[in-house]
């Protein structure tokens, strides 16, 4: 009987060790420094990004630099990160409300749609009214106009769900056509 209970203690230590290599992550070592290499052999290009101008008398740009990526949607994630950074200029406002951040961005190649999807804070804390919605959308359109002449429009989603407006001002039940806004 004493063997069967040591071979059963055996049997169940032997298959928590299985287990526990079976369960584990490989070793990400060499893919992290791939990946790192991959984001370095891309290169960084130039961007403009568009300000409201602090006297409220249209907006301002800024160029800055950032990495260029493989995939459209993480470099469209990095231009709209500078948007949310805000301006360096004092002649600038940025327009996004306090609290704003990018969740996620998608770029539809075929329908040529972009779609920016953006934590709740950016409805919650916008202030009131038309100006500051049309401020906020000026600055994104006119930034992706200009950096990504590919999209023709963009959608706005907030927690990953359509909205009607931002403010109660401006329909965004559908896409904005981004050359209407340069």
């Amino acid at each position: 009987m004493k063997w069967l209970i040591g071979f059963l203690i055996v049997l169940v230590l032997v298959g928590a060790g299985v287990w526990y290599v079976l369960t584990q992550p490989p070793a990400s070592v060499d893919v992290a420094e791939e990946e790192v290499d991959v984001a370095e052999e891309m290169g960084t290009r130039s961007v403009t990004l568009y300000f409201g101008r602090a006297d409220a008398q249209g907006f301002l740009t800024e160029s800055r630099t950032v990495a260029t990526r493989r995939h459209r949607d993480e470099e469209i994630e990095l231009v709209i990160g500078e948007l949310l950074r805000g301006p360096r200029s004092q002649r600038a406002v940025s327009a996004f409300p306090r609290g704003s951040r990018l969740r996620n961005a998608f770029f539809d190649t075929q329908q040529r749609v972009l779609y920016l999807d953006f934590n709740a804070a950016l409805v919650a804390n916008l202030n009131p009214g038309s100006a500051s919605e049309l401020a906020l959308l000026g600055s994104v359109l006119r930034t992706i106009a200009i950096d990504f002449p590919e999209v023709e429009s963009v959608q706005l989603l907030v927690d990953g769900l359509e909205i009607e407006t931002l403010g109660g001002h401006l329909d965004l039940t559908r896409p904005l056509r981004t050359g209407d806004w340069l």
